[in-house]
């Protein structure tokens, strides 16, 4: 009976002892809920916004999205942390609390136990006055009830789980800083050192994919309890629990249940008289110390290489490591600089250890780089050439939570590996070959996919092999891209290849909407689905389009350039562009409408033809005719500037000659269309203009581009002067 009372009384007597860490959660979670919310209801409510979108922002600072409360969670996980248990620290209060006649579990528990409850009771408090100004202002609690619930409990469990790190730490050294050390090496170590590895992996390993972010991604969010909340926070985008996120939740629920577990059994064997010791436990000691100087001396080897590329300097940053971590451990152990290399054995290991993994990545004894999977072991194989994408919308139009549309963006490899199986894997394969070849040379000074180099462009290319066993296998390339012409060229003729890279040929007619060209400045929509009038001319120019795109050749490529390009809008991408037709913001929603165009050649037989039936002039748009006039902004021109033109020169060269027109006209490309032919002027030198044509007593101008060879020799030389 005494030890029950006495348990009771101790969680009182804690509370009291922690009054001002009490107060200052309070204060924390009071000005962080009630008065925050009162101040972005108050301005809402005065910038007249809906109450739909009130009511998502409102959910969002009260649900488990809000970035704040993480952050008050974390320093509050420290503050009680070190609160809880500090009194392990001091000699007299130990002599105190364990001169009590209460059972040690007991002791333990009702200071364990205060660190979670105050913190929960101050949160607890601050939601119910939150609630009580969200009724002041009119919105009724009950919708705000499962925002308010669900990002309680969480916040709660994780803050719990980061808690116990704390507490863990506490129990484990005999002071208050050096616990609050041993709480930043516990949350940070494995996130260090995976982020060290991924840097060494991205550096040494020239054909790592995203250099290694993909790989070393799912454990870096689950490196730390810091990093599981935080990456758990993130994967609650206010739609509900989904699976991924209900995982993560069971982790962190585990994960608290063992560091209490440890807590409980560390508490019972630490001694009294470690208070005042650097480690409660001996054992410990060697445990902490060598992955530290491990890390230390890997992450300074690493340093100095990436600075110097040299390993004198790479041998210099490990000793600097080795030294300074083992040197500064050993001071906070035993507070004795005598005793500063008493266990030099351990630090020389650690520093061989370091040194192995260095030279894994920096000599590739593994075989990274040359690794390429045999051909019977290969279930199917996908390619995404970089250089050649970068034009093309990735994704799907969609609406946020407020209801505003938005695109929502995929990336290029991983929409191009998700519909990409070649059955043809010999082009793909034997660029792959050549790749890895150019990179036993030991040559990686290239140059960007963007700079032209004395042997030309730089062709970067991705790779996904799934292997018949279940795994795949990503790897990045890079080689010349005069190279690889006749691989590319066998790709870009494969049905396998384009039909993977182009969106288009995954779209339907039944989720378009619209029909749109454009031609420079100038776009006009020729079939738009209203009450299915148009649906008809929708599904015609859809299927000429396909065909015609699936139809192109390289060889087609190489002689014709885009004249216009078309925009097959979807059902989201129409009602965002409806909702802005005749609103004063007519830049709303432009990123979503602008997306999705596609190149028209000369050659798309079946694609013109249905535009003359919309009543567009397409045969002008390969007629020079009415270009009457042609000028280079020489200020764009930055090769080309001479002492002549910065001394006060004309800003623009203009030609009128109608031969000299016709024969740059014959050569040039709509600038925005320069780079939609993967086997056009975009890898060539070129220089922009603009053409002013007049019709029909109107004029209009269009940017162009031209490769610099193609210009006449006079404008060359008229340019250079």
């Amino acid at each position: 009976m005494t030890s029950k009372s006495l348990f009771f009384n101790l969680i009182q007597e804690d509370v009291k002892r922690r009054l001002w860490a009490v107060t200052l959660a309070f204060l924390m979670f009071f000005f962080s809920l009630p008065v925050t919310m009162a101040m972005v209801i108050g301005e809402s409510f005065k910038q007249e916004e809906s109450k739909t979108f009130i009511l998502s922002q409102l959910r969002h600072l009260l649900g488990f999205q809000n970035g704040w409360i993480t952050f008050l969670m974390i320093a509050l996980s420290i503050i009680m942390g070190v609160t809880s248990f500090s009194y392990l620290h001091s000699r007299q209060k130990v002599d105190f609390y364990h001169g009590i006649p209460v059972n040690r579990n007991h002791l333990f528990w009702s200071n364990y136990m205060n660190g979670i409850l105050i913190v929960a009771a101050v949160y607890g408090v601050n939601l119910i006055l939150t609630l009580g100004v969200t009724t002041a202002y009119g919105i009724a609690p009950e919708k705000l009830m499962g925002a308010v619930v669900s990002g309680y409990l969480l916040f709660l469990l994780h803050y719990a789980m980061i808690y116990a790190v704390t507490v863990l730490a506490m129990i484990m050294t005999g002071s208050v800083i050096v616990g609050i050390f041993g709480t930043a090496v516990f949350e940070s170590y494995f996130t260090i050192l995976l982020l060290v590895l991924q840097g060494c992996y991205g550096y040494f390993f020239h054909t790592s994919y995203k250099s290694g972010e993909e790989l070393f991604r799912p454990f870096l969010v689950k490196s730390s309890p810091y990093a599981i909340f935080i990456n758990n926070v993130a994967l609650d985008n206010g739609g509900g629990l989904n699976g991924i996120l209900v995982s993560q939740i069971v982790i962190a629920a585990v994960l608290f249940a063992i560091f209490t577990f440890l807590c409980l059994l560390l508490f019972k064997k630490r001694g009294s008289e470690s208070a005042k010791k650097a480690m409660a436990f001996k054992i410990s000691m060697p445990i902490i110390r060598i992955p530290i100087v491990v890390l230390s001396s890997l992450s300074g080897c690493f340093t100095f290489w990436t600075i110097r590329s040299s390993v004198g300097w790479a041998v210099f940053g490990l000793l600097c490591g080795m030294f300074l971590s083992h040197c500064v451990i050993e001071i906070i152990y035993h507070f004795d600089f005598r005793k500063l290399f008493s266990y030099w054995k351990q630090m020389i290991a650690s520093a061989l250890v370091a040194a192995v993994i260095f030279s894994c990545f920096q000599l590739d004894l593994f075989g990274y780089d040359s690794y390429i999977p045999a051909d019977n072991n290969i279930e199917s194989m996908a390619i995404s050439v970089t250089n050649d994408n970068n034009w093309l919308s990735y994704g799907n139009a969609g609406q946020n939570s407020q209801g505003d549309y938005q695109w929502e963006n995929q990336s290029a490899d991983d929409y191009i590996f998700s519909h990409m199986k070649l059955s043809n894997k010999a082009p793909a394969l034997s660029m792959v070959n050549k790749a890895v070849e150019k990179n036993r040379s030991g040559n990686w000074d290239r140059v960007t996919s963007y700079d032209l180099g004395e042997s030309g462009r730089n062709c970067d290319f991705s790779v996904k092999y799934t292997l018949k066993n279940g795994r795949n296998v990503y790897r990045s390339y890079s080689v010349i891209d005069s190279e690889v012409k006749e691989e590319l060229t066998q790709l870009y003729e494969d049905p396998d290849f384009i039909q993977a890279v182009y969106p288009i040929f995954n779209q339907t007619a039944e989720n378009t909407s619209a029909v749109r060209v454009s031609r420079g400045s100038q776009s006009s929509t020729v079939s738009r689905d209203k009450n299915g009038t148009d649906k008809a001319m929708t599904e015609k120019l859809l299927l000429a389009y396909q065909t015609d795109l699936g139809q192109l050749k390289v060889e087609t490529m190489n002689k014709e350039n885009p004249v216009a390009s078309i925009q097959f809008m979807t059902k989201m991408q129409a009602e965002a562009d409806s909702k802005r037709e005749g609103n004063q913001n007519s830049w709303q929603y432009s990123d979503v409408t602008s997306r999705g165009y596609y190149p028209i050649y000369p050659s798309f037989k079946n694609t013109l033809e249905l535009l003359r039936e919309c009543q567009l002039d397409v045969d002008s748009w390969n007629s020079h005719a009415g270009i009457k006039e042609i000028s280079f902004d020489l200020s764009k021109i930055s090769e080309y500037e001479k002492e002549a033109y910065d001394s006060g020169g004309t800003q623009y060269f203009t030609i009128t000659d109608p031969q000299v027109i016709d024969q740059i006209m014959s050569q040039a490309v709509i600038e925005g269309y320069a780079g939609m032919n993967p086997f056009g002027i975009w890898n060539t030198e070129r220089i922009s203009f603009s053409a002013v044509s007049s019709a029909l007593g109107s004029s209009s101008e269009i940017e162009y581009s031209v490769p610099v060879e193609q210009l006449p020799a006079s404008v060359r030389e008229a340019l250079k002067r």
